[in-house]
């Protein structure tokens, strides 16, 4: 999934922001640690990131980050300000374990565990602008292939769950932000009409249910920055998920 943010920009966003007429640049994060480990590897990322959407947002320019997992999403969000943004959050899975409750051990896992301030919160707080979110402020979208610990988590903290647009929209209402953060795990989408990753589960959502949520959430918040993750080209053969990908721009982007 690392060579999946290449593929996105040079094969599909590129062309698309250039159709558009949208003046874009393209900036490659890369790690400066002598000893990388998949940990602080994954939080110096995060570290990295959360500096550039920051001077992004700052200077009118709207970021929007491709990565190969969905942990950079809690730099994304602390560059746009944890303290005052909302999250909704597109995935198959729940990303809610803890290293207290995973059996996988897999840190990517955990992304909205962190976000949220339930694990990990001595190395979170380095990066710039982290701020815990409240599980009030955050949405899931789609997530069908989530363990019962983390629907524990995500229940206690109180993340809203939906599965339809008109849902996220019910939920959109009684959420206290007006600006998001957009998190597009490819995963979401139903591996018969895009197949994303490996770890794609059935009974996900077509590409038309995923731009009309994104369309939903315009009606109720900002868009603060997307996220687009978790993309493998080499399971995407017949290249319906870079287009689906590029589909979701399109709408973020829309005006």
């Amino acid at each position: 999934m690392g060579l999946g943010p290449e593929r996105i920009y040079e094969s599909g966003l590129k062309p698309l922001l250039s159709q558009m007429g949208v003046h874009f640049d393209c900036e490659e994060i890369t790690l400066n640690l002598p000893f990388p480990a998949e940990i602080s590897a994954a939080f110096e990322v995060c570290r990295t990131l959360a500096d550039k959407v920051k001077a992004c947002r700052e200077n009118g320019v709207f970021p929007i980050v491709l990565s190969g997992n969905c942990n950079a999403a809690i730099g994304t969000v602390s560059g746009c300000g944890g303290n005052n943004t909302g999250v909704v959050w597109f995935d198959a899975h729940g990303e809610a374990t803890t290293p207290e409750t995973t059996i996988s051990g897999f840190l990517d896992g955990m992304g909205i565990s962190t976000l949220a301030g339930q694990c990990w919160q001595s190395m979170a707080k380095n990066i710039p602008g982290f701020a815990p979110v409240p599980g009030k402020r955050i949405v899931l979208f789609g997530a069908r292939d989530v363990e019962p610990v983390e629907s524990a988590l995500l229940d206690r903290i109180g993340v809203l769950r939906a599965a339809t647009p008109g849902q996220l929209g019910n939920h959109l209402t009684e959420r206290d932000f007006d600006r998001a953060y957009v998190h597009v795990d490819l995963d979401v989408l139903d591996p018969d009409v895009a197949r994303a990753n490996q770890w794609t589960p059935p009974n996900g959502i077509t590409v038309e249910c995923l731009t009309d949520a994104i369309r939903e959430v315009r009606k109720h918040a900002e868009f603060s920055a997307l996220g687009i993750a978790s993309y493998d080209p080499a399971v995407d053969k017949d290249g319906k998920a870079l287009a689906a990908a590029v589909q979701v721009t399109e709408s973020v982007l829309a005006r």
